[in-house]
């Protein structure tokens, strides 16, 4: 029976074998790059099975497979592929290079899930962008996504709107600011931008809404790098760059916005005897008049009139400062190179079991001023442990110092510009905020405790000290319980804390100390008796402040897929925020002195009250300050996400925040937000396998609600107490900050977004489009109230804005040759903004016309218009104010209905027939850029940004009044020869009492609203990258060497080189050149 048995086992074997053979067959091909060009050592497996080769020199390979068995092609650079064999024997195999559009994974913050199955709306930024050198990862940010909308301070620091604004109230439009998983408050300034390991932006309801009440202005969150592994055994890797980045001094011209020394004195003696002059004539001669602060020749000017001086030595006087120019000075004295010097060295660890990443960073940065500086020191620790199979622990820690110290007195930017800081012998030049003339004749100074009454900027500057330093700490903790395959559970904890401090010291030589410890004499001018009531000595003013935020969350994930096709992912968690902000205000300290740490005693008050120098009634604070403020949140989420065959995929997300913030009505309290979303990947489909110029396509659509946190008003009445008590009656008083508003809720904005993300010709073409509708409903909106309710208006959730648009993003990427290869990509998006509901309208015109700029608008707003709309009065020309046979002509504003209004007083009337919509001040359009080329061991890259169809308020003539401390701008010129029906002329008239009251009009006439589209030269960068073999004979992993130019130039199509952004008057956006290196050993 066992030699049957054994025969039947060895003719069974033969025939399997016999039929193996005959199914088994060898495949050869070659594997090559988009261009021909052969691949050496790419990986070729036979799927599922433990079974491949690689590609040799030639790119050649050879391999046994049956003929249902399918072959996976994978090499480092380049995109995976995947083809059956069949019938087929010969297989040659094009690979498309990896490209940055094609990313794995999206993180939410949450959870980290594949980029397929994400259905709504995110952007990941390229890491090519993100590793460029920055002090602020911020900055990394421009132009680098379409919707995320950048504006720039004069260093090219940004803040972000996405997809518009979603609220009415001054505060924080910004999005949320998500590291590692949890929100932060310390903001960009508080992340090393080199251990930026990738950043998604959030924008729709289905992305983003899992962040609940703060998630309404998008979010963009950060993760943060660690330690590769990178072979068997233990990975040791460092890191190092540095760079230096140097800017031109500012521009001083653009800044100082005035006309010439000539046109400055023409002014003034044109003008010193018409307008409104006569009513500011000081006279300090005669005792009348102590206050100071006119400029030069404006004395000679009053000198004269006065008797004092005859018209020749006024002459004489005047001509003496045509002569002069203080522009270089103002350069010499007060400004400085800006410059940021870096360095950063990052320490990796891998082993099998832990994963561990040190970093340090240095930072030294210098403004545009002189002793505007400040130094940063910030170390990062991040660790992931393997405690156990079933455990894992996560520690991260950064801890951050800035010194900051800016001691400049900018009084001099406001001289006229014949008046020197300093004389031909380098001495300080005496200028007064208290009339010296007065001073000399009427003050017995040699009684006071300080003599010198004058004033200069420069020294000023030069003999005080003012410093400021923050902290910023954070840690983050957390323990990952794997309990099946797929399911975990994670517990985590954060905790922040940031605290400042300012301490600013002046010493006796500053004008500040001597004024105020002399005007706080009290000065018998019958008997010329002086009694100090301050101590004499330096004076020290001190504040600190602190915020401590403590976040807990535990969290269940679960991710598996089921038979190859059914995929499931969800979380369900809690989480508790306790935010508490502490401020401490320390009164002024007088007699004080920096090197003994002394501090005077004060030699005649009792109590806080005294008679100053003129015998008016005064007071000092002698009481310390205090504030203490909590938000607390709980909250409870949970997403959900189902995908079939890798093709179809539904997700569902829910938040609930409660808080004490909002009423604590259970139906506003608990109120949740949610969304739903779908996603098709088309590019899938079998009817699709043909179409061989389409990689992938795939189509999305979410609908949801977000919601926004608005803490300028409470649900129930607050009082603000004071701090010290009422001095005449001993009592401590308080005023009414918060009216209530007894149902307050979270603001919220439901946003659909319908979106397609396509990829064509092999990976050369690829790109999305998204079309959105973002409402926001439940807003706080002021409320017009009877003054018998004892308010004139309350906030309430009255109020809602919609927002509408499109963000278009389209990008290629071309294997030229071998050895060069491009990238370039375009953006652009659109955006609507409505006001749908308010429950106020402006009394007045001034309500509207009055807001220039997006920054400052907390008031303007009309229902059905763009909450960002520029109003403007309309200059109607000259008007008699006279009679026919004494003609007055003066300017004035018209009216929607022809009717004018002259501009030296208030206008009246209807709002709305007076106002004017220019348009919007905030591009609706936005557009961006980037392309970059790999030629040999050189990457060239470039990002031109650009907005578009907005207006901003040119600057036009300042019309100054004639009271010796003001000066005309550069405009002088234009409205001297300017046509007075189409431009607000000099007054008409020898005397025009109400000239001063025409800077009420004068900004803002609507032939002032100009196209503010531009473009800007973002970036152009150049880095070299050593080659590998010379790498090696250095002793290093890489190492590159680069340079990068931010914001050279920029294009303005308003016709008055005048940037949009930053108008006359103001810093404006720097360009500045960056060098460094990169290295890792």
């Amino acid at each position: 029976m066992k030699k049957l048995y054994a025969a039947v086992m060895l003719v069974a074997l033969c025939i399997f074998s016999f039929t193996a053979y005959a199914q088994q067959k060898e495949v050869t091909g070659k594997v090559s790059d988009a261009n021909g060009e052969p691949l050496a050592g790419v990986t070729v497996i036979v799927k599922g099975k433990n079974r491949g080769t690689t590609t040799d020199a030639q790119g050649n390979y050879r391999i046994s497979v049956d003929a249902a068995d399918a072959l996976t092609f994978s090499y480092i650079g380049f995109n995976d592929y995947e083809e059956t064999v069949g019938t087929k024997s010969h297989m040659n195999v094009a690979m498309n290079e990896a490209t940055e559009q094609v990313e794995q994974v999206v993180v939410t913050g949450y959870q980290t899930i594949s980029k397929e199955r994400a259905t709504g709306a995110f952007d990941i930024i390229s890491a090519a962008q993100i590793e460029k050198p920055t002090g602020n990862i911020a900055s990394r940010l421009i132009g680098a996504t379409a919707g995320l909308v950048a504006t720039q301070d004069a260093y090219g620091n940004p803040t972000f709107e996405i997809r518009g604004r979603s609220k009415l109230s001054a505060g924080a439009t910004e999005p949320l600011l998500v590291v590692d998983g949890f929100a932060i408050e310390g903001g960009f300034s508080s992340i090393n931008p080199n251990d930026v390991e990738s950043v998604t932006v959030l924008k729709d309801a289905a992305a983003a809404s899992i962040w609940g009440a703060k998630s309404a202005n998008g979010v963009i969150v950060i993760t943060t790098k660690n330690a590769k592994k990178e072979n068997d055994g233990t990975t040791v890797t460092v890191d190092y760059s540095g760079h230096l980045k140097v800017s031109p001094k500012m521009d001083l011209d653009y800044y100082l916005n005035r006309a010439s020394t000539n046109d400055v004195i023409d002014y003034e003696v044109n003008n010193f005897e018409k307008c409104d002059a006569s009513q500011w004539y000081p006279d300090p001669y005669s005792g009348a008049d102590y206050y100071g602060g006119e400029s030069s020749v404006y004395k000679l000017l009053n000198a004269n009139r006065l008797g004092q001086i005859s018209e020749a030595e006024m002459k004489t006087g005047i001509a003496k400062y045509r002569n002069l120019d203080n522009t270089d000075q103002l350069k010499e004295l007060f400004l400085q190179n800006p410059i940021v010097h870096q360095e950063n060295v990052a320490v990796n660890i891998a082993t099998d079991r832990t994963r561990t990443m040190i970093s340090a960073m240095y930072q030294n940065d210098r403004k545009n001023f002189k002793t505007q500086n400040s130094e940063k020191y910030m170390v990062s620790f991040r660790n992931q442990t393997k405690l156990f199979k079933w455990l894992d622990l996560n520690l991260n820690g950064q801890y951050s110092r800035t010194a900051s110290q800016n001691n400049i007195d900018t009084g001099a930017f406001g001289y006229a510009p014949y008046e020197m800081i300093l004389d031909e012998n380098g001495n300080y030049i005496p200028y007064e905020q208290v009339s010296l003339i007065y001073v000399d004749k009427f003050v017995p100074k040699e009684n006071f405790p300080y003599q010198d009454w004058s004033y200069n900027p420069l020294q000023e500057t030069n003999n005080q000290k003012k410093q400021s330093w923050s902290t910023n700490a954070r840690l983050q903790a957390g323990l990952t319980f794997k309990i099946w395959k797929g399911l975990n559970i994670e517990s985590r904890i954060q905790y922040e804390l940031q605290e400042g401090r300012s301490k600013n010291y002046y010493n006796e030589d500053t004008y500040y100390v001597r004024s105020t410890i002399n005007m706080a004499s009290s000065w018998d001018q019958v008997t010329n008796t002086v009694t100090p009531n301050l101590p004499s000595g330096g004076i020290l003013t001190q504040s600190r402040s602190q915020r401590e935020v403590m976040t807990i969350r535990n969290q269940v994930n679960f991710n598996h897929t089921f038979a190859d096709k059914h995929a499931v992912a969800v979380i369900a968690g809690v989480e508790t925020i306790d935010n508490v902000y502490q401020s401490f205000g320390n009164p002024t300290t007088y007699g004080y002195n920096d090197e003994t740490l002394s501090v005077g005693t004060f030699p005649n008050i009792k109590g806080s009250t005294y008679k100053n120098w003129r015998g008016s009634n005064a007071s000092y604070s002698y009481v310390n300050s205090f504030s203490y403020t909590t938000d607390r949140y709980f909250s409870a989420f949970g997403n959900a996400s189902y995908t079939y065959d890798e093709k179809y995929t539904v997700s569902g997300s829910v938040r609930t925040d409660a808080s004490n913030l909002i009423s604590d009505d259970p139906k506003y309290r608990y109120a949740p937000f949610w969304s739903v979303g779908a996603s098709w990947q088309l590019g899938k489909e079998q009817f699709m396998q043909d179409v061989d110029w389409v990689d992938a396509l795939g189509v999305r659509v979410t609908y949801g609600y977000n919601g926004n946190v608005d803490k300028s008003t409470s649900f129930r009445p607050l009082l603000s107490m004071g701090t010290s008590p009422n001095v005449a009656t001993g009592a401590y008083t308080a005023t009414v900050s918060s009216y209530a508003n007894p149902t307050l809720r979270w603001e919220k904005t439901r946003t659909w977004d319908v979106g397609v993300d396509f990829r064509l010709l092999n990976g050369k073409l690829f790109g999305k489009l998204d079309v959105y509708n973002k409402y926001s409903e439940d807003l706080i909106g002021s409320v017009s109230l009877p003054y018998v309710q004892g308010a004139s208006e309350m906030k309430m959730n009255t109020a809602e804005v919609s927002n509408k648009g499109f963000e278009l993003e389209i990008g290629s990427a071309l294997k030229i040759s071998k050895n060069v290869s491009w990238t370039g990509n375009l953006s652009i998006a659109y955006n609507k903004n409505k006001i749908e509901k308010l429950a106020t309208v402006p009394a007045y015109a001034y309500d509207l016309v009055y807001i220039t700029s997006p920054e400052d608008r907390s008031y303007a707003w009309m229902k059905g218009y763009d909450m960002n709309t520029l109003w403007c009065y309309k200059y109607g020309g000259l008007m008699n104010g006279g009679t026919e046979a004494n003609p007055e002509m003066k300017p004035t504003i018209v009216g929607k209905d022809g009717s004018q209004q002259f501009i030296n007083s208030w206008p009246g009337g209807d709002a709305m027939n007076i106002s004017y919509e220019m348009g919007t001040l905030v591009a609706p359009w936005t557009m961006a850029f980037s392309t970059a080329f790999q030629v040999y061991d050189f990457d060239i890259s470039m990002i031109v940004t650009g907005k578009f169809g907005h207006k901003f308020m040119r600057t036009g003539f300042n019309y100054p009044g004639i009271s010796g401390n003001s000066i005309p701008n550069r405009y002088y010129q234009d409205v001297l020869n300017c046509n007075p029906n189409e431009m607000i002329p000099m007054p008409q008239t020898e005397v025009e009492t109400k000239y001063y009251f025409w800077d009420r009009f004068h900004p803002f006439m609507s032939y002032l609203a100009e196209n503010a589209g531009h473009i800007r030269l973002q970036e152009l960068s150049v880095a070299y990258n050593l080659p590998k073999k010379a790498a090696k004979w250095l002793g290093v992993r890489n190492l590159k060497v680069y340079a990068q130019a931010n914001n050279p130039f920029s294009i303005y199509f308003n016709g008055y080189k005048e940037d949009p952004e930053f108008a006359y008057g103001n810093m404006r956006l720097q360009a500045s050149y960056t060098f460094g290196i990169k290295c890792s050993f």
